[in-house]
């Protein structure tokens, strides 16, 4: 890749808008749009972009469980404002409901996935 591509990748990496990384590797808007039509080009981005984004994950994923702790201690905590024990409470519902919801969902996804494999090898033996 180019040097112009690699800098239009670190740009589109850390810029908040593609006008913004366009501007900050110093090309125009239509260049980096073309840019994002080359194959390589947008493989290495969606490396790049992928692995920044399991980063993020695995750094909220640590902060999980000192947060619940937290907010665990002051929903229990009886010297502690009853609205701030409810927000609390309220947190921790919230979070163990989308937690929940996300299971089921990959659940899910992994029954469909099973089912289409096994529909999948079935047609080939049939």
């Amino acid at each position: 890749m180019t040097p112009r591509k690699e800098k239009a990748l670190q740009a589109l990496l850390v810029c908040r808008t593609r006008a913004e990384a366009a501007k900050a590797a110093g090309i125009g808007e239509s260049t980096l749009r073309e840019y994002m039509k080359d194959a390589e080009f947008t493989e290495r981005y969606n490396q790049a972009f992928g692995g920044m984004v399991a980063d993020a994950t695995r750094q909220a994923q640590q902060t999980l469980s000192p947060a619940l702790s937290t907010l665990r201690e002051i929903m229990e905590d009886r010297e502690e404002q009853a609205s701030a024990r409810i927000t609390a409470a309220r947190s921790i519902l919230e979070y163990a409901m989308k937690l929940c919801e996300q299971t089921d969902i990959l659940d899910q996804l992994q029954s469909l996935e099973r089912w289409r494999c096994e529909n999948e090898q079935f047609k080939a033996q049939g």
